[in-house]
């Protein structure tokens, strides 16, 4: 009896042993199947695994080309037993790990690490096929893509209303609880319109469209377990910079600067650059509109913004980031409610980058004031005046005779000038023209004086330069006649002497 009692008690921990070994077997192998995919995407993206497929028109089930979709049973698996396992380490903890070997990290921590870069390959196979689904229910309904820019929503719509645009007016309300009253009938009135020239698929067609929406599907609802996952480990850490961008994409930034203090002292500048691939390889995710695009640019608030205003939104979200990662270091506000306030603020900036610009009426220009300009007057306003007005002459030019052919001159430069009635003066003579003088081109003073002067000066040198043998010389005469100036100063007698003086015949007559 001791023996039998012996061998079933080893047979119990042999099979505790077996059930240890099954475990650690299976979390090593998606543990390495993680890590290998990791790798896989490093070299190839699934842009080019699922739309440069050679054989992308023979595929039946797009499950096939997703490399996260056969991992998904063993991904619940784990967050259900991480979930469930109270006893794991903290994120705090987890993030302390990160300036250790290898070696030493934790299998917790070397997950965590996987699946935050597992949620960007998540996101990029959603993006890829949910090109292909357009490309192929364009076919259908050509504006939808339009309509909606959320690609989860579009695979859930095109689930919803299938081919049966005649009778979308059945479907409104499923419509309303994914999009809103007013987009919801926008969509109506857009099917409507398009089921006149509808076009159906054939069923194989149709079979590999809802496959696709499926396949979305699947990979968003992991996408956020995943969330869901990392939010636990992370609620108590970093409350407010995950309130603002998710705690997937909070908990990228915390591991790729290594610590919230890290975070809190980078840039706001270099916030949507952190998560971008190595720009020398083929295999960016860069986009053809920006350049950063990181672990901000594949949060939720930004991913679905149209590509003109994701830019903007990217540099509001790095600041406020920032902020949240101050205050939740300095434990300023643990329930997360700044980081709600820091999200709605940037959610009513979108708005606004979102409206169109608001359309101004044509205002009518101001009632002009009617004040009566203030002019100078007076006579030398009114001479100035008449020297800058058109000459009798220059009127005539301008008027012509009716019935007569006007009469022209040639100018120095082979110009036709037309002469008007200035010829004819209106009476045909020229002398009928009353010549204003006051119209007369004029001098200043100071030009006048600076002309007399050049005209002495040159008087001066051609008189130096003219031939002293042809001036005859002669003896000059004596002038008696008494100067003005002098008989101004002289008296009337000393004149009358003077004059007796200069005529001698006329003193003898006295005498």
């Amino acid at each position: 009896m001791a023996d039998y009692e012996k061998q079933l008690l080893e047979d119990l921990d042999s099979s505790d042993d077996d059930d240890d070994a099954l475990v650690s077997s299976k979390e090593d192998s998606l543990q390495q199947s993680l890590a290998d995919l990791v790798a896989f995407n490093a070299t190839t993206s699934p842009f080019q695994v699922v739309l440069e497929h050679p054989d992308i028109e023979s595929v039946t089930e797009y499950s096939r080309l997703s490399k996260v979709y056969p991992l998904i049973p063993m991904l619940k698996a784990k967050f259900e037993e991480q979930s469930l396992d109270d006893s794991k380490t903290d994120y705090l903890e987890l993030l302390a790990e990160i300036d250790n070997d290898a070696e030493f990290q934790s299998e917790e921590y070397r997950f965590i690490v996987t699946i935050n870069e597992l949620s960007s390959i998540i996101n990029n196979e959603i993006l890829a096929f949910s090109m292909l689904l357009k490309m192929q229910y364009k076919l259908v309904f050509p504006e939808l893509e339009s309509l909606v820019p959320n690609n989860v929503d579009y695979a859930r719509i095109v689930l919803i209303i299938k081919q049966d645009l005649v009778n979308i007016k059945n479907y409104e309300t499923e419509l309303k609880t994914i999009m809103t009253n007013d987009k919801s009938l926008l969509l109506v009135i857009s099917a409507l319109q398009q089921a006149r020239g509808g076009f159906k698929l054939s069923e194989g067609d149709w079979n590999k469209i809802v496959s696709c929406a499926l396949l979305i599907l699947k990979l968003d609802e992991i996408l956020q377990q995943l969330s869901n996952f990392i939010s636990s480990k992370l609620a108590k850490f970093a409350p407010n910079v995950a309130a603002i961008i998710g705690p997937v994409a909070s908990s990228q930034l915390l591991i790729a600067t290594g610590s919230l203090k890290q975070l809190a002292l980078t840039p706001a500048c270099n916030i949507p650059s952190l998560g971008i691939r190595d720009l020398a390889t083929s295999t960016k995710t860069a986009s053809r509109n920006i350049r950063q695009t990181g672990y901000v640019y594949h949060s939720d608030l930004v991913k679905y913004l149209p590509p003109e205003i994701q830019r903007s939104v990217m540099r509001i979200i790095s600041g406020k980031v920032i902020l949240a990662a101050r205050i939740d270091l300095a434990k300023s506000a643990p329930d997360g409610k700044l980081g709600e306030k820091f999200k709605s603020e940037i959610e009513t900036k979108i708005d606004k980058l979102l409206a169109p610009p608001e359309q101004v009426p044509n205002k009518a220009l101001p009632a002009p004031i009617e004040i009566k300009s203030k002019k100078r007057g007076g006579r030398r306003f009114r001479k100035m005046k008449e020297r800058f007005q058109m000459s009798e002459l220059r009127k005539a030019q301008n008027k012509m005779e009716f019935g007569k052919q006007e009469d022209t001159i040639m100018d120095d430069f082979g110009e036709e000038i037309g002469l008007g009635m200035s010829r004819s003066g209106g009476g045909n003579r020229l002398g009928q023209i009353q010549i204003n003088k006051n119209t007369d081109a004029r001098m200043s003073k100071a030009m006048a004086e600076r002309l007399h002067k050049q005209k002495v000066a040159a008087n001066v040198e051609n008189f130096w330069d003219e031939d002293f043998d042809s001036i005859i010389l002669s003896k000059p005469v004596k002038n008696t006649t008494p100067n003005e100036s002098e008989s101004r100063w002289l008296g009337t007698s000393m004149k009358s002497k003077a004059k007796l003086e200069s005529n001698p015949e006329k003193k003898r007559k006295l005498e």
